[in-house]
Protein backbone atom coordinates (compact mmCIF):
# COMPACT_ATOMS: atom_id res chain seq x y z
CA UNK A 1 0.00 0.00 0.00
CA UNK A 2 1.03 3.58 -0.98
CA UNK A 3 0.50 6.88 -0.38
CA UNK A 4 2.69 9.56 -2.51
CA UNK A 5 1.01 12.83 -0.43
CA UNK A 6 3.40 15.40 0.43
CA UNK A 7 4.37 14.79 4.26
CA UNK A 8 4.42 17.28 6.62
CA UNK A 9 4.97 16.94 10.69
CA UNK A 10 1.67 16.21 12.20
CA UNK A 11 0.08 17.56 14.85
CA UNK A 12 -1.62 14.98 17.05
CA UNK A 13 -3.01 16.33 20.47
CA UNK A 14 -3.29 13.89 23.29
CA UNK A 15 -6.13 15.63 25.10
CA UNK A 16 -8.24 14.64 21.61
CA UNK A 17 -9.84 10.96 21.98
CA UNK A 18 -9.01 10.03 17.67
CA UNK A 19 -5.91 11.78 18.18
CA UNK A 20 -4.98 9.54 21.32
CA UNK A 21 -6.34 6.63 19.07
CA UNK A 22 -3.72 7.68 16.48
CA UNK A 23 -0.98 7.54 18.53
CA UNK A 24 -2.34 4.35 20.46
CA UNK A 25 -2.37 2.79 17.19
CA UNK A 26 1.11 3.91 15.81
CA UNK A 27 2.74 2.47 19.49
CA UNK A 28 0.78 -1.18 19.04
CA UNK A 29 2.38 -1.12 15.07
CA UNK A 30 6.04 -0.14 16.36
CA UNK A 31 5.99 -2.66 18.75
CA UNK A 32 4.57 -5.85 16.90
CA UNK A 33 7.00 -4.69 13.80
CA UNK A 34 9.84 -4.80 16.41
CA UNK A 35 8.71 -7.96 18.07
CA UNK A 36 7.59 -10.40 14.68
CA UNK A 37 9.48 -8.36 11.90
CA UNK A 38 6.33 -7.77 10.51
CA UNK A 39 3.16 -6.06 10.88
CA UNK A 40 -0.24 -7.77 10.30
CA UNK A 41 -2.97 -5.02 9.12
CA UNK A 42 -5.05 -3.92 12.26
CA UNK A 43 -7.98 -2.20 13.01
CA UNK A 44 -8.96 0.06 16.57
CA UNK A 45 -12.63 0.75 16.82
CA UNK A 46 -13.65 3.42 19.20
CA UNK A 47 -17.52 2.85 20.31
CA UNK A 48 -18.82 4.97 23.36
CA UNK A 49 -15.19 5.56 24.88
CA UNK A 50 -14.31 1.74 24.28
CA UNK A 51 -11.38 0.22 21.91
CA UNK A 52 -11.93 -2.68 19.63
CA UNK A 53 -8.61 -4.28 18.37
CA UNK A 54 -9.18 -6.24 15.48
CA UNK A 55 -6.23 -8.06 13.38
CA UNK A 56 -6.76 -8.54 9.43
CA UNK A 57 -4.76 -11.02 7.57
CA UNK A 58 -4.49 -12.22 4.01
CA UNK A 59 -2.52 -13.89 1.58
CA UNK A 60 -2.03 -10.56 -0.08
CA UNK A 61 -2.21 -6.47 0.83
CA UNK A 62 -5.39 -6.24 -1.17
CA UNK A 63 -7.26 -9.69 0.49
CA UNK A 64 -6.05 -7.67 4.40
CA UNK A 65 -7.70 -3.97 3.06
CA UNK A 66 -10.20 -5.92 2.02
CA UNK A 67 -10.94 -7.72 5.15
CA UNK A 68 -10.30 -4.72 7.20
CA UNK A 69 -12.83 -2.88 4.98
CA UNK A 70 -15.64 -5.50 5.40
CA UNK A 71 -15.42 -5.51 9.06
CA UNK A 72 -15.47 -1.76 9.68
CA UNK A 73 -18.85 -1.38 6.77
CA UNK A 74 -20.22 -3.83 8.97
CA UNK A 75 -19.52 -2.41 12.33
CA UNK A 76 -19.90 1.01 10.36
CA UNK A 77 -23.43 2.01 12.20
CA UNK A 78 -22.68 1.37 15.93
CA UNK A 79 -18.86 2.82 15.59
CA UNK A 80 -17.71 6.67 16.86
CA UNK A 81 -14.66 6.06 15.03
CA UNK A 82 -11.86 3.59 13.41
CA UNK A 83 -8.27 3.83 12.79
CA UNK A 84 -6.09 1.10 10.32
CA UNK A 85 -2.94 0.81 11.21
CA UNK A 86 -0.92 -1.46 8.14
CA UNK A 87 2.67 -1.97 6.85
CA UNK A 88 3.31 0.11 3.56
CA UNK A 89 5.44 2.66 2.33
CA UNK A 90 5.64 6.35 1.02
CA UNK A 91 6.79 7.74 -2.37
CA UNK A 92 8.70 10.58 -1.59
CA UNK A 93 10.38 13.29 -4.35
CA UNK A 94 12.95 11.42 -4.03
CA UNK A 95 12.69 7.89 -2.96
CA UNK A 96 9.95 5.50 -2.12
CA UNK A 97 10.54 4.61 2.25
CA UNK A 98 9.02 2.33 4.46
CA UNK A 99 6.51 3.65 7.07
CA UNK A 100 3.51 2.35 9.22
CA UNK A 101 0.52 4.17 8.48
CA UNK A 102 -2.63 4.75 10.10
CA UNK A 103 -5.58 6.08 8.64
CA UNK A 104 -8.45 7.21 10.82
CA UNK A 105 -12.23 7.79 9.54
CA UNK A 106 -15.53 8.24 11.01
CA UNK A 107 -18.86 7.10 9.79
CA UNK A 108 -20.63 9.27 7.41
CA UNK A 109 -17.32 11.12 6.17
CA UNK A 110 -16.04 10.21 2.46
CA UNK A 111 -12.25 10.69 3.42
CA UNK A 112 -10.00 9.70 6.42
CA UNK A 113 -7.20 11.14 7.38
CA UNK A 114 -3.72 9.52 7.21
CA UNK A 115 -0.56 9.41 9.04
CA UNK A 116 3.15 7.45 9.20
CA UNK A 117 5.86 6.95 11.19
CA UNK A 118 8.98 5.87 8.77
CA UNK A 119 11.45 3.37 9.28
CA UNK A 120 14.42 1.67 7.80
CA UNK A 121 15.71 -2.10 8.07
CA UNK A 122 19.55 -2.61 8.25
CA UNK A 123 20.17 -5.42 6.10
CA UNK A 124 22.93 -6.58 7.90
CA UNK A 125 23.46 -9.16 9.77
CA UNK A 126 21.46 -7.29 12.82
CA UNK A 127 18.64 -6.57 10.86
CA UNK A 128 18.42 -3.82 13.16
CA UNK A 129 14.70 -1.62 12.77
CA UNK A 130 14.92 2.02 13.45
CA UNK A 131 12.24 4.61 13.46
CA UNK A 132 12.27 8.36 12.32
CA UNK A 133 11.31 11.08 15.31
CA UNK A 134 7.81 12.52 14.52
CA UNK A 135 4.46 11.47 13.00
CA UNK A 136 3.89 12.64 9.68
CA UNK A 137 0.57 13.84 7.91
CA UNK A 138 -0.17 12.51 4.53
CA UNK A 139 -3.28 14.61 4.40
CA UNK A 140 -7.00 12.92 2.90
CA UNK A 141 -7.41 9.48 2.28
CA UNK A 142 -10.38 7.24 1.23
CA UNK A 143 -12.46 6.43 3.94
CA UNK A 144 -12.60 2.31 4.28
CA UNK A 145 -16.39 2.83 4.81
CA UNK A 146 -16.84 3.99 1.58
CA UNK A 147 -17.19 2.28 -1.60
CA UNK A 148 -16.43 -1.41 -3.32
CA UNK A 149 -13.97 -4.04 -2.52
CA UNK A 150 -10.35 -3.07 -3.47
CA UNK A 151 -8.29 -4.21 -6.22
CA UNK A 152 -4.49 -4.01 -6.43
CA UNK A 153 -4.34 -0.87 -8.27
CA UNK A 154 -6.89 0.74 -5.91
CA UNK A 155 -3.88 0.05 -3.74
CA UNK A 156 -1.44 2.41 -5.38
CA UNK A 157 -4.29 5.64 -6.15
CA UNK A 158 -3.82 7.68 -3.32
Amino acid sequence: MTNSHTASAAALDESNDLDKIVLYALDEAMEKLEQNGELEPFTVILHGGNLHVESHSGEDAVECFNAASTALQLLAHVMDAYVFAYDGYINTDTDTRDAIIVERGKPGQTEAEAYAILYTLDEGDDGVLSFEEGIYDLGPAPSMLEGAPATSDDLEMF
